[in-house]
């Protein structure tokens, strides 16, 4: 049941960087944002220092792009991680659709597309994306517990979303057109969460950092 609530929390402190959220376990606190409107800080709160240094800025405007008027897509922003910073499950792949946590299908594959071959086949990168578009362009009522959504237009979406992370990721010069299948590394990335009072700086490439690095281990799911 922890384990559920956890993820709960969890989602919702990403989705919402500026509103302090704590989880205590046990008469343990298993983390704590700070509710300054930092999407890394928060990333940093909730998994760790060594994820929030290899995640990189997604800030994807479709509107100024050539495939413009076949997607629906307002904007893709958020953070994404270095291809070596991975998971052997999609749980920390987290998607939201105009604000709210999805589990959509449709969005997690765009984003593993994006990659383009970096990644092996049984490992999945940390994302923290935000998709916004029109209300009346997706469908919120195909769940009991609206986990779900269904687009207007799926593939214009799937589109807009791995041209988004591509975009992050050429720019960073973490992914190549000709990648082989199965370059990143086998070993989990570590879950370590840090206390509010830490910051970080930078992205996948920098080191620039300060404040503490301890803190709690959350047990990997």
């Amino acid at each position: 049941e922890f384990d559920h609530v956890n993820t709960v929390v969890t989602h919702y402190a990403l989705a919402n960087p500026e509103v302090a959220i704590s989880l205590e376990h046990d008469d343990r606190e298993v983390f704590a944002t700070e509710g300054r409107g930092d999407l890394r800080s928060a990333v940093l709160s909730v998994y760790g220092r060594e994820v929030a240094e290899a995640m990189i800025d997604v800030d994807h405007d479709p509107s100024g792009s050539d495939g413009a008027a076949s997607t629906p897509v307002e904007s893709v922003t958020g953070l994404v991680s270095h291809p070596e910073t991975t998971r052997s499950t999609r749980e920390y792949l987290s998607t939201f659709v105009n604000g709210r946590y999805v589990a959509a299908g449709v969005l997690r594959e765009a984003v593993l597309d994006a990659y383009g071959g970096q990644l092996a086949s049984d490992r999945y990168p940390f994302a923290v994306l935000f998709v916004d578009l029109p209300a009346d362009s997706v469908d919120v009522n195909v769940h009991p517990r609206k986990m779900e959504v269904r687009f207007d237009d799926e593939a214009g979406v799937r589109d807009a979303v791995t041209a988004a992370v591509r975009e992050a990721l050429l720019e960073e010069g973490l992914i190549r057109s000709t990648a082989p299948r199965g370059r990143s590394a086998p070993d989990e990335t570590e879950i370590s969460p840090e206390s509010p009072e830490s910051t970080v700086r930078g992205g996948a490439g920098h080191g620039d950092h300060d404040g503490p690095t301890s803190g709690d281990e959350r047990p990997a799911r």
